[in-house]
């Protein structure tokens, strides 16, 4: 004989079944795990999945690179004071393409004012056993200097050093407006120091 009370007992405490979260309560049951194959059980797939994030972190690593090189060719060199000053004066080595060689001057100024424009002084000092004033000309395309003059005081205020009072003038009849002075070296005949002043 069944004793009816024990089963009651036993039907009441039986653990009900816990509804999946995001099921229907008396929907198909289907475990989390259940929709997901397991990798440890299929190598092809994860072969495939490792091979895909591989090529997704280089072509990562291609991008920036492409980007930094693209960014460090669009911004190009620096550019220094010298450079500008030499660029202002005409006597920058890109706007004489084709020479063997170009002089680097010992003093470079470059002044940009409020309102836009630049002013640049340079001096160069020609003097060496294979340097001498008319390859200095010859370089830069510039004719015999002629009667001297006064150097500018503005000039001789933005160069550190002892400039002379006045030097002999490169004439040009370009319509340019940079002014070059030219003033005998002490060492061997050919030897000089060149100023330059140019705005713009």
């Amino acid at each position: 004989m069944i004793d009816t009370d024990l089963a009651d007992r036993a039907r009441r405490h039986r653990p009900r079944p816990r509804p999946i979260p995001g099921t229907a309560l008396g929907g198909p049951r289907f475990e989390a795990t259940a929709s997901v194959p397991s990798l440890h059980d299929r190598p092809v797939l994860r072969r495939s999945i490792a091979t895909a994030m591989s090529l997704c972190a280089l072509c990562t690593a291609a991008t920036i690179v492409w980007g930094l090189v693209a960014m460090a060719q669009g911004r190009g060199p620096l550019e220094s004071d010298r450079d500008r000053a030499q660029r202002l004066a005409g006597l920058h080595p890109s706007q004489h393409p084709g020479k063997e060689r170009y002089y680097v001057p010992l003093d470079a100024v470059f002044r940009r004012a409020a309102d836009g424009s630049s002013t640049a002084y340079l001096h160069y000092g020609v003097r060496g056993d294979d340097a001498d004033l008319d390859d200095f000309l010859g370089t830069y395309g510039l004719p015999a200097p002629g009667p001297v003059a006064p150097l500018p005081s503005d000039l001789a205020s933005a160069l550190p050093g002892d400039e002379p009072e006045q030097a002999a003038t490169v004439a040009e009849s370009d319509g340019t407006t940079r002014r070059i002075y030219v003033v005998p070296g002490d060492v061997g005949a050919a030897a000089a120091d060149v100023y330059v002043s140019a705005s713009g």
